[in-house]
C-alpha cells in the first residue's frame, strides 16, 4: 500500500533519450545573472511598524496603529482608502497573552532578536507584537 500519492495529469507519452545522444551546455554567467535580476520576489507577511507606550518592566500598556490596519481588508475598501488620509489609533492594552522570546540567524550580518507578545487590545481584538532587541523598535506581526 502506498500512502500519500496524489495523481497528476498526464502530459503525454514519455520519449526515451538513450545516454550521449542529447547535450546540454551549461547556462552562461549572464544568462543567469539575466534570470536573477527578472526575477521579481514580494515579501509576504512583512512586520508593521507601530507605536508602543510601555511600563518600566518593558511590557506594552498601549499601542498606536493606523486605523486601516484594524479593518478587515476587501477589494472596494482597499481602493477607497487611497486617497484618504492617514488615521492613527491608540489602544489600551488589557492583557498580555503571551509572551516569547526569538533569537536567530546570529551569524548573519542582521541577527535577529526579538521578544514577541500576543495582547488583548480594549476593542478584544488578538494582535501579536514585537520588539526588535536590536534597534529597539516595535512592530506588528500581521498574520498571512
Amino acid at each position: 500500500m502506498v500512502a500519500n500519492t496524489r495523481k497528476t495529469p498526464s502530459t503525454g507519452s514519455f520519449r526515451s533519450v538513450k545516454p550521449g545522444t542529447q547535450k546540454l551546455a551549461p547556462p552562461s554567467p549572464e544568462s543567469v545573472n539575466q534570470i536573477y535580476q527578472s526575477v521579481k520576489f514580494r515579501s509576504l507577511n512583512l512586520p508593521v511598524p507601530i507605536g508602543v507606550v510601555e511600563n518600566n518592566a518593558e511590557r506594552p500598556i498601549s499601542v498606536t496603529l493606523p486605523s486601516v490596519m484594524l479593518e478587515r481588508p476587501t477589494r472596494t475598501r482597499r481602493l477607497s482608502q487611497e486617497s484618504k488620509p492617514l488615521a492613527l489609533i491608540c489602544l489600551a492594552v488589557t492583557a498580555i497573552n503571551d509572551l516569547w522570546q526569538v533569537d536567530d540567524e546570529w551569524w548573519r550580518e542582521c541577527p535577529i532578536s526579538r521578544r514577541y507578545y500576543q495582547i488583548t487590545t480594549q476593542n478584544d481584538r488578538r494582535l501579536t507584537i514585537f520588539k526588535d532587541q536590536l534597534n529597539n523598535q516595535w512592530y506588528w506581526q500581521k498574520r498571512g
